[in-house]
């Protein structure tokens, strides 16, 4: 399936995007667009948003996608990049983000990495411990009594040294989401499953420069796009926390990019057998990343008219960054993506107060790579 967005660049796309994702063979109906209705301006009644340092004005918006939540939608939350402290301790903002989750009842939750405050080699074992415990009982809780699956993807704070990657196999052996799955093989590090026609993978890119494994990690992630069930699937997800770009810097209104730790060893220019390449060329309708703790969604772009359409996700915790180039901090959140009955994909974007976002102040591009021409197109 092929994507587009239908909204124009005038058009709110910073916080709502709805998507066409067009059938890739005669049994699947495929996502249809739902236009957006034009605005010269956001709403007037702006909250401000505690502990995230924001430098937007985040306001609710006054706009309808035109997507009808219903009974039989498909509703899936996502959050990154909550960092608990050693000594155990998250911030407000990460409860009040998990219970804003719930009491919209997804399906399920999706984690896209950075659980805990790891990826330090002088941490024992029993402080890694005390940390998933802490996740366990502050945050995963909530979700095991609503009984809301929620499936991660492991980060860079969770899972890079092999001590880390020893404790998250065994925590998360003993905390498996009860989903479908299609492939559990390689859990709780990368895996697929199902959920209502929907295919989704997560990748095991915590580690820098290039996905953990990768050669055999490559070839899976191929047969997997490539599996009959990927193929009749109305929609294909991937989600993994590390980028391919970044698209932050620590300073306002810099131009250089904070890039640390990047899957740059997995671009599509570095060949034809990388992570960037094998989502270009299989048709992948949505790929979700972590990290950069900032919000921003749309298109990757290249010369050859190629697109992909990704989300950066905000952060869940207490750190956010500059977007690139810009003065502008996304606040604090997570992420819906809303499957409607009528095969509509809406992206919605949530402060920790569980606010809907207008970002129509967010810049209509970012450069991603500027030597082989490849922009963040909204």
């Amino acid at each position: 399936m092929k994507t587009k967005v239908t909204a124009k660049t005038t058009m709110l796309a910073g916080f709502l995007l709805v998507s066409t994702l067009a059938a890739c063979s005669p049994s699947n109906s495929g996502f249809q667009a739902a236009a957006l209705p034009s605005t010269d301006s956001d709403t007037d009644n702006s909250q401000s948003v505690p502990d995230t340092g924001d430098t937007t004005v985040p306001t609710t918006p006054d706009t309808d996608d035109g997507i009808t939540d219903s009974a039989k939608s498909l509703r899936i939350h996502a959050f990154s990049d909550m960092n608990i402290d050693t000594d155990g301790t998250y911030s407000s903002n990460t409860i009040s983000i998990v219970k804003s989750m719930i009491s919209k009842q997804p399906a399920v939750i999706l984690g896209v990495g950075d659980y805990i405050d790891g990826e330090k080699t002088s941490l024992s074992d029993s402080t890694y411990t005390k940390m998933w415990s802490a996740f366990s009982t502050k945050v995963m809780s909530l979700m095991r009594d609503a009984r809301i699956p929620f499936m991660a993807t492991p980060g860079n704070h969770d899972a890079y040294y092999s001590q880390e990657r020893r404790l998250y196999k065994t925590f998360w052996g003993n905390n498996k989401g009860k989903v479908e799955f299609v492939d559990d093989s390689n859990f709780p590090f990368y895996y697929s499953f199902v959920q209502e026609d929907v295919f989704f993978v997560s990748l095991d890119d915590a580690n820098y420069s290039n996905l953990y494994n990768r050669t055999t990690q490559l070839a899976w992630l191929k047969t997997q796009l490539t599996s009959a069930r990927a193929k009749g699937a109305r929609a294909r997800v991937v989600y993994g926390h590390i980028p391919l770009y970044s698209i932050v810097s620590t300073k306002a209104n810099s131009s250089t990019v904070y890039s640390n730790g990047v899957l740059t060893s997995e671009r599509r220019t570095a060949g034809s057998n990388t992570l960037e390449a094998i989502l270009l060329n299989n048709n992948v309708d949505l790929v979700i990343f972590g990290h950069s703790h900032s919000f921003y969604s749309g298109h990757y772009t290249y010369p050859d008219g190629k697109k992909l359409q990704v989300i950066s996700m905000p952060c869940a915790g207490s750190a956010p960054r500059y977007l690139v180039g810009t003065s502008t901090k996304t606040p604090v959140g997570y992420v819906e993506l809303l499957f409607s009955e009528t095969n509509k994909l809406s992206i919605r974007y949530f402060n920790s107060s569980g606010t809907q976002q207008s970002l129509s102040s967010l810049p209509a591009s970012l450069t991603l790579d500027s030597k082989n021409g490849v922009k963040y197109v909204r």
